[in-house]
């Protein structure tokens, strides 16, 4: 993943200053421009001028990460002025808003809102900022997005391990229905979905991007979201990365997506990432992912539902 320009919000509570320091360190990592803004759903009335306070902050996250830092001031409807400024950046960093105002209830959280729109990959930070990221569970299916996916995730963190999970969901298998089967012929079925989604992953680490980091590659079964929030614990990853079909507030409101999901349970921060979104190219982007040393694959495994 090419990042130029990352945009982060914060209401200057713990949780969202926590995300403002890992949208720093992104930036340094990254060569790439922050801008921030002010941005809250109940206004705090011990910040008399938050946008003075906001020009402040900038200037001690531009000192201490060496980094370009800019403040982008609201013009209207908070949710509009954060998916407006998506539009033109290549990460929106923020905390895990789950606020829901009464008035617009039926749409869901703020979270909720920019998971469904906004046209950038959107972190979400949970954590405390000690250092890098280090190990990514990349969140797949048996789809070409996918590969897509692991590409943004070995460029986002050029140096982290990446664990490729995919869950296989027996509501999504396709059953012959055309006879009744029998344990044996069920037992067989599964087996060779298990090796079709072992070949699938595989093909996934051949990515010229994932070839420079460490990869392993995991297999489970059961429902994606939990499953995904099972092994993120388990291999104490502290990234999860996940991607996101674009959806309508209905949809999402009746049957919810996997990434919202993860996004909610997940004891880590979570990368959501678009279906279809593609980075600017950059030379730059390229000599870094050259420079860095080659690393083996990783082994397959198979894990099933806890």
């Amino acid at each position: 993943m090419n990042i130029q320009s990352i945009f982060a919000i914060t209401d200057f509570s713990t949780r969202a200053e926590q995300g403002l320091e890992r949208a720093a360190l992104l930036a340094h990592a990254h060569q790439a421009t922050l801008s921030v803004m002010y941005a809250t759903e109940t206004p705090n009335p011990k910040f008399s001028d938050p946008f003075a306070r906001l020009e402040q902050r900038a200037r001690q996250l531009a000192r201490r990460h060496t980094i370009s830092v800019k403040t982008v001031a609201r013009t209207g409807r908070m949710v509009d002025d954060i998916l407006k400024q998506c539009q033109r950046s290549n990460l929106l960093v923020l905390d895990q808003r789950g606020h829901r105002s009464l008035w617009q209830f039926w749409q869901g959280s703020t979270l909720d809102q920019i998971l469904r729109h906004s046209a950038c990959p959107i972190l979400v930070v949970k954590k405390p900022v000690m250092r890098p990221y280090h190990r990514l569970l990349v969140a797949v299916d048996q789809t070409e997005t996918s590969k897509d996916l692991v590409q943004h995730a070995s460029g986002f963190a050029l140096d982290a391990e990446l664990e490729l999970f995919h869950a296989l969901y027996d509501l999504d298998e396709a059953w012959p229905s055309s006879h009744v089967m029998t344990s044996e012929a069920v037992n067989a079925y599964r087996e060779r979905a298990h090796r079709n989604a072992r070949d699938r992953l595989f093909r996934f680490t051949d990515s010229s991007h994932a070839r420079r980091n460490r990869v392993n590659a995991v297999v489970g079964r059961g429902e994606p979201a939990r499953l995904t929030v099972v092994q993120q614990e388990a291999t104490k990853a502290d990234l999860v990365v996940v991607g996101k079909e674009r959806s309508s507030t209905l949809i999402d409101l009746l049957l919810g997506s996997v990434a919202n999901r993860i996004a909610q349970w997940a004891n880590s921060d979570v990368l959501v990432v678009p279906n279809g979104y593609q980075a600017p190219s950059s030379a730059a982007a390229a000599a870094r992912i050259q420079a860095l040393p080659d690393q083996h694959r990783g082994r397959l495994q198979w894990v099933t539902g806890r």
